[in-house]
């Protein structure tokens, strides 16, 4: 099968497309999955590089290592043990970070229970991309924020990849939603509902009202003034994984980083939002699995507007 993989660690051009990769046969609890797209994350190119804690478990035994977390496609073959789904079933999800992944290939074995029945009318390149952000917001916004009709919500970066679906869902909760982001990001920051906050031009702690709760995707300047601006009883929820919750937990503040891992509840009620049009995932760029590289490079720069995603196969 082709498949975009490295041989060793480093920059954008360690990746390539090979023709004859093996493909996966489908162990216990498995499906074989043919992939139409898969999504491109900063974390693929922190794999790629070897950043990433994840990229020495990957690679424990030995490279190559096809790359990609998550993906849209067509059940090909069912393994041992799943009877909850069928050949040619149209689905989409991401591998567990247990999961040496490899989406970004023409096949890729994967658990029966980290996938979803995709809808049919949401398009495979936007599901491809919708996992693993749709996931990270799920779980900040409804298990850790427990957003209501009843708040009023302040998100740090709300323009960004994961911020756009945070924003949505808060929105779709009900909830008051203020989101910073550039004064050109103001229009689809309002498209979603949410009270555009110029971060450019405003001290957000001066504009906005004291939240009930603050999800913060940008943490390093916004982490301080969030735990001020937060009202009493208040919960926060920061984004990047790396963050210390020390200084809010000191507080007395409840605060949280959402860890994510894929299941079939979550993902199908994303799969639910994007039918009803509550929820849409904005792509940026759509590569061929050939220039798997150039959107590597495109994600790296940082200034992507959505999703970027490698188109695999037609549907």
């Amino acid at each position: 099968m082709r498949a975009a993989q490295i041989d060793r660690f480093g920059g954008p051009e360690e990746l390539h497309v090979v023709t004859d990769a093996p493909t996966p046969t489908p162990g216990q609890g498995e499906v074989l999955v043919r992939v139409l797209a898969a999504g491109v994350n900063p974390l693929d190119y922190k794999i790629r590089d070897g950043s990433s804690g994840l990229a020495a478990k990957l690679t424990a035994d030995g490279f190559p290592l096809i790359l990609g977390r998550e993906c849209c496609g067509v059940i090909e073959q069912v393994g041992p043990g799943v009877s909850d789904f069928a050949v040619g079933t149209r689905v989409f999800g991401m591998a567990p970070l247990s999961h040496r992944g490899e989406c970004y290939a023409e096949f890729v074995a994967l658990p029966a229970s980290a996938l979803a029945p995709a809808p049919a009318s949401v398009d495979p390149q936007v599901l491809a991309g919708t996992a693993l952000v749709g996931l990270t917001a799920w779980v900040a916004v409804h298990d850790l924020a427990r957003v209501t009709a009843d708040d009023t919500v302040l998100v740090h970066g709300g323009a960004g990849g994961v911020g756009q679906v945070v924003v949505q869902l808060c929105v779709a909760a009900g909830a008051r939603v203020y989101a910073t982001a550039s004064t050109a990001k103001r229009s689809r920051i309002e498209e979603m509902g949410a009270i555009h906050v110029d971060y450019t031009q405003a001290d957000f702690t001066q504009v906005t009202p004291r939240p009930d709760v603050i999800i913060d995707g940008v943490y390093f300047s916004t982490y301080e003034p969030s735990m001020d601006h937060l009202a009493e009883g208040g919960r926060l929820v920061i984004l990047p994984s790396l963050a210390d919750l020390e200084p809010a937990r000191a507080r007395g503040i409840n605060v949280a980083v959402p860890t994510i891992s894929p299941d079939r509840e979550r993902l199908a009620a994303l799969a639910t939002e994007l039918e009803q049009g509550r929820l849409t995932i904005a792509l940026d760029r759509v590569f061929p699995l050939t220039e798997a590289a150039a959107a590597h490079r495109l994600v790296e720069e940082g200034h992507t507007q959505g999703k970027v995603v490698l188109e695999v196969a037609n549907d």
